[in-house]
């Protein structure tokens, strides 16, 4: 029997009820109906280009990026360049599952897996079980974890960036979940949960991917795009002085403003912080080393990561394969960063020292 594909709701034209859970923009009434303008993507998370009405002015633009386990083509990938579509026999398999009271204990061993192996435990591991029924719950679970953890994730790197949201990142005006669905309505509350669609609604930036920069026509001047290149290596490095570490950094994740010709990094799902790896080392014991820094550590693992050349570098061979030119690229100089750091650190013990106690 032919699966059926559930069919997705994200369409040119389609009307999105939303819930405004928390707010950022005092003009959003509790509840928004948005239009759709446009599917951006739906890779990793549904990204929407919509319009709908504030409680005062007329309506805006806004990009919606839902964290919807049914959808994206990355997210639900099992092999290269091949996704398992979500079907109505994923969502019988996974609603009974959730039914049974099995979510929190499958929630929890996946979680103490991934803390003690090597490598994460992925979701399309779990289509290999023996059980076909078991496995596609435990696929879709999975992938609502990973959804849950996405959202979770984004928002706390939009807060960390507070200062930087409308120059670097994008403004985000709220966190938001579509309204109910009919099952979530008539099932107990306790795991209305697990059928929720979380997301945020995000500043549109009405441009184009750094990634699509060379498509175009050649500038007169090169320095145009050197200059715009410099900006978005510029901007990861503001990113990582404020904490957060990008895992998924690349040009495709830069939007570039039209009119002022300026970056702004987007995608921030897939972050590390420094205040919540600086716990996990201590809670390790990394700080019975004599000689060992969490400001250090910090910076080494910054520059391992290395998110501003994962920007400049490959924007550098996409102009030269275009131009045959080789741009040149202002980097962060990891070892003076570093070097600062202990020396300003030697020096405030040196004092310590020094200063008689009382």
């Amino acid at each position: 029997m032919a699966a059926t594909f559930s069919p997705t709701p994200y369409q040119e034209g389609r009307l999105l009820d939303l819930q405004v859970c928390k707010s950022y923009s005092p003009n959003l009434p509790s509840r928004i109906t948005a239009t759709i303008s446009r599917v951006i993507s739906m890779t990793m998370s549904v990204v929407l280009d919509v319009t709908f009405q504030t409680r005062q002015g007329p309506p805006v633009h806004r990009v919606l990026k839902l964290y919807d386990r049914r959808f994206g083509s990355c997210l639900r990938e099992v092999r290269k360049d091949r996704a398992a579509p979500h079907t109505q026999e994923n969502e019988a398999a996974f609603e009974a599952f959730v039914r049974r009271g099995m979510m929190p204990g499958f929630l929890r061993h996946r979680k103490e897996r991934n803390e003690t192996e090597t490598l994460p435990v992925r979701a399309r591991e779990f289509l290999d079980e023996p059980n076909r029924t078991e496995g596609l719950a435990k696929y879709e679970a999975a992938l609502w974890q990973d959804c849950i953890e996405h959202f979770e994730c984004e928002t706390k790197a939009y807060h960390r960036l507070t200062d930087l949201q409308g120059t670097l990142v994008p403004r985000i005006h709220a966190h938001v979940s579509l309204l109910p669905t009919k099952l979530a309505t008539i099932i107990p509350q306790e795991i209305a949960p697990y059928f929720e669609v979380r997301g945020i609604l995000l500043e549109r930036i009405d441009g184009y991917c750094l990634e699509n920069l060379t498509l175009g026509p050649l500038p007169q001047n090169l320095r145009t795009w050197q200059h715009i290149i410099q900006l978005a290596v510029d901007a990861a490095y503001e990113i990582n002085k404020r904490g957060v570490i990008m895992e998924d950094c690349a040009p495709r994740n830069v939007v570039v403003d039209r009119q002022s010709q300026t970056p702004r990094i987007v995608d921030l799902a897939q972050c590390i912080f420094r205040d919540e790896m600086v716990s996990e080392w201590y809670q390790w014991g990394w700080h019975e080393d004599e000689d060992w820094d969490p400001d250090v550590e910090y910076w080494e693992q910054v520059s391992t990561t290395n998110n501003p050349g994962a920007i400049g570098a490959v924007m550098a061979n996409r102009v030269q394969r275009k131009t045959g030119v080789k741009l040149d690229f202002r980097y962060p100089d990891w070892s003076g960063i570093i070097a600062k750091i202990r020396r300003r650190k030697e020096e405030a013990a040196a004092v310590e020292r020094k200063t008689p106690r009382r």
